[in-house]
């Protein structure tokens, strides 16, 4: 019996809100609620939308779901096959576990970033057993849920009738392995699951429902999940306040010294969801930005005159210095990044955005600083995927105060993108091979010429790191709304010189 789903769970309301992509005021404007036909394991999905005809065409859309155990909502994953229909999106899953909940948004990826619907909650019915052979067994599709770091649950449903002496289980190891671990299940008809644990973080793993019988051994469907990345430092946590936005750095509640600024795009794009100019972090004490977070991708520059607008930053409620004696103003986010529109511009000269920097062969040309920003302009500039940033200040000591500012002792960049061979993929779906990730740090000092490493010369000087390196440093966690970061390690192979 077909049944149709179209509402909230409202029991789930506050963990789902952690999925949102965009700000749900944003992003939610564009969707209606998702409807779920439901017929036993197989679900057909449609969401209607407020997009014009044939803005979707052309343009990655789809759903997300995940499974709901004890009241828990487990790793998202996209429909694969999601197909636009007029002003629609429609998709059909399948292999869906029996008698279970499931969350699911629809999700629309705009040249100005991925926004989503409002999540919607259905229950699978019965599972459709498979037709019963009399000469061998029969399977159903094969699912994982409740996948994590280390763990997963799998399932399948299975018929055989035959009473003789037979064996049932599941067989499962990482793709890359040659060699199958094994987990017993009961035998006889019904639907057949399995606890794993012990599993290896940031792995594909595949695995099939498999009956040894009369000699012969007899197997499912092949599937695969893969756990999320323990992510070195702090982990992946996905508690940054918007996680759709894979830069965030998540709030430090616990720190009463920390305000926290979130920016939209003003004017950009025309019409319709404004795009993310940056977020930052300001410390009050300190009176300097602690972070400032922020997408790179082209389709923010322009050819728009620098505007110079420096001011303070009307989301940070405390004092906020701009002048310093002795020292230049250094954008975190630089002005070149954004000259899209003058209004854009005019944001980046908030004083959350600007660090005090000496100017002598450090922020000047061909200085220690300004030699890093170029490098992580040839990362991204002129490509289609965007690259994720972090600016950030670091404090050594606190010794040296100018003009109210505690002076940091260091600044430091980290980036996130997809490499090549993701495709088409959103960094929150890719799996820890399709990411790549890398962390440069200069120590705040007046250099001399002769002083300043260049690009090419990072990796032997020590001045490239891993995230894990700045996270264990600062203290921050990094990347949270993206579960399969690196950040262990880099290859400096991955990155342009």
């Amino acid at each position: 019996m077909k049944k149709i789903f179209a509402f909230l769970l409202l029991g789930l309301t506050v963990a789902f809100a952690s999925c949102g992509d965009e700000k749900t005021e944003t992003g939610t404007d564009w969707f209606l609620t998702p409807v779920a036909e439901v017929n036993g394991t197989t679900v057909g999905l449609s969401c209607q939308t407020r997009f014009g005809e044939g803005v979707l065409e052309n343009t990655s859309v789809g759903f997300s779901y995940a499974a709901v155990v004890d009241n828990k909502i487990g790793a998202f994953a996209d429909v694969a096959g999601s197909a636009v229909d007029g002003t629609g999106i429609a998709a059909t899953l399948t292999g869906l576990q029996p008698e279970t909940s499931y969350v699911v948004f629809a999700y629309a990826g705009l040249s100005t970033g991925r926004v989503q619907s409002a999540g919607a909650v259905f229950k699978t019915g019965q599972d459709d057993m498979p037709d019963p052979d009399p000469e061998r067994p029969a399977f159903g599709t094969p699912a994982a849920s409740g996948v994590t770091k280390t763990e997963a649950t799998l399932s399948c449903t299975f018929n055989f009738e035959d009473t003789a002496d037979y064996d049932v289980y599941f067989r499962y190891k990482p793709a890359s392995s040659g060699s199958y671990d094994r987990v017993n299940v009961s035998t006889g008809t019904g639907t057949k699951t399995a606890a794993l644990t012990g599993l290896t973080p940031g792995t594909t793993y595949e695995f099939a429902l498999c009956a040894d019988w009369d000699g012969q051994t007899y197997t499912s469907a092949a599937a695969t999940f893969t756990t999320s990345s323990d992510g070195g430092g702090g982990g992946n946590t996905g508690s940054a306040k918007y996680s759709g936005w894979p830069e965030l750095v998540p709030e430090d509640k616990s720190n009463s010294d920390y305000y926290y600024a979130y920016h939209l795009c003003p004017d950009y794009p025309a019409t319709g969801t404004k795009a993310r100019n940056f977020s930052t972090c300001y410390s009050k004490s300190y009176r300097c930005p602690v972070w400032v977070a922020a997408p790179l991708h082209d389709c923010y520059t322009g050819d728009v005159k620098r505007t110079d607008a420096y001011r303070n930053d009307p989301d940070i409620n405390c004092t906020q210095a701009g002048h310093w004696s002795g020292y230049t103003r250094g954008h975190m986010l630089g002005s070149n990044e954004r000259r899209v529109t003058k209004n854009v511009n005019r944001d980046v000269f908030y004083y959350s955005n600007i660090g005090p920097q000496l100017q002598t062969y450090f922020n000047t040309g061909g200085g220690q600083w300004n030699t890093a920003e170029d490098w992580v302009d040839k990362q991204w500039r002129g490509l289609a995927d965007t690259c994720y940033q972090v600016v950030g200040t670091y404090w050594e000591n606190t010794s040296k105060v100018v003009d109210g500012t505690t002076i940091p002792t260091h600044y430091y960049i980290v980036l996130l993108k997809a490499k090549k061979s993701a495709g088409n993929k959103w960094v929150v779906n890719c799996s820890q091979g399709e990411l790549q990730s890398i962390a440069i740090m200069v120590r705040h000092k007046t250099y001399a010429k002769n002083e300043v490493v260049k690009a090419v010369d990072f990796q032997s000087k020590g001045v490239f790191k891993t995230v894990a390196e700045i996270e264990r440093l600062t203290g921050h966690t990094f990347f949270p709304n993206v579960p399969n970061v690196p950040k262990d390690t880099y290859n400096p192979g991955d990155w342009n010189f």
